[in-house]
């Protein structure tokens, strides 16, 4: 996969197709390149290792049974990111962190417990306004649960799905939303601005997503692609406004919340 930062594809018009908004799964089999190191700009290599740099305490988190998934990631890396763990020590967090500083995706190792998968480790530099640390150890189950209605609508298909996924299997899908800034680090402790009241500049924040099985079936990988574009230069490239605006209209408002979006929806409707 080429992890160059393009002008937004017509073919996100995708994202905002249907009568309203609703949660969607959308999994299809994943590119060739996932792990490789890409050609990401040197800014954005530069802004994940700032953050690596000072705060890795909120950027790394490792527990249980994240040296040994590590393990069964590194032994498929692409020959780059390969040399690179191996330019980071001996120890698998190190190794991980060097990675991670050359890599344009987060990563997150998941380790199968029952029927479920539980977040054992990862190095997530943007996350997308939450905490990775508070969510180390937690089921996937467990981690949606702060999102409103996502696990009655899609807990038992994600459950399905991560426990089929086999050692070498790659799908992908995206995820998108709001912001009021394009910065990729929105973790919660930055106190970056919030959409609000009359807010014009809207950025759209897209995560390209790939889950990936991990050698011996008890692990996989779950990949984080994040890049921001103004909404506006979306819905020019999209044709897709009547999307857009049919997406805000029925968000519902619960979910509105959660995401930082009520005030912003509120200023549009009495535009």
């Amino acid at each position: 996969m080429d992890f160059s930062w393009e002008r937004p594809s017509s073919a996100l018009g995708r994202l905002v197709e249907g009568d309203g908004y609703r949660f969607q799964f959308h999994l299809r089999p994943g590119r060739s390149g996932w792990l490789d190191r890409g050609s990401p700009p040197e800014a954005v290599l530069g802004a994940r290792r700032e953050v690596l740099a000072g705060a890795w305490d909120r950027a790394v988190i490792w527990g249980a049974g994240a040296d040994e998934c590590w393990r069964g990631l590194e032994s498929i890396l692409g020959d780059g990111l390969r040399q690179a763990a191996e330019d980071g020590g001996t120890e698998p967090v190190e190794r991980a962190v060097r990675v991670a500083a050359e890599w344009a995706p987060d990563f997150l190792l998941l380790r199968r417990e029952g029927e479920e998968y539980r977040l054992a480790g990862g190095v997530v530099c943007f996350p997308s306004g939450w905490d990775p640390v508070e969510k180390l150890g937690q089921t996937v189950t467990e981690i949606h649960g702060a999102v409103p209605g996502l696990n009655e609508a899609l807990a038992e298909r994600i459950r399905r799905f991560l426990s089929g996924l086999r050692p070498g299997q790659v799908f992908e899908r995206e995820n998108w939303g709001l912001a009021a800034t394009g910065e990729l680090d929105l973790h919660p402790a930055l106190g970056r601005p919030r959409l609000g009241l009359g807010t014009t500049d809207v950025w759209f924040r897209l995560e390209e997503q790939a889950f990936i099985g991990l050698e011996g079936g008890e692990s996989l990988l779950f990949l984080i692609h994040v890049r921001t574009w103004p909404l506006h230069e979306v819905i020019k490239a999209t044709g897709a406004g009547d999307g857009f605006e049919r997406m805000f209209r029925t968000m519902p408002a619960e979910v509105a919340a959660y995401k930082g979006l009520t005030a912003w929806l509120a200023g549009r409707g009495d535009a």
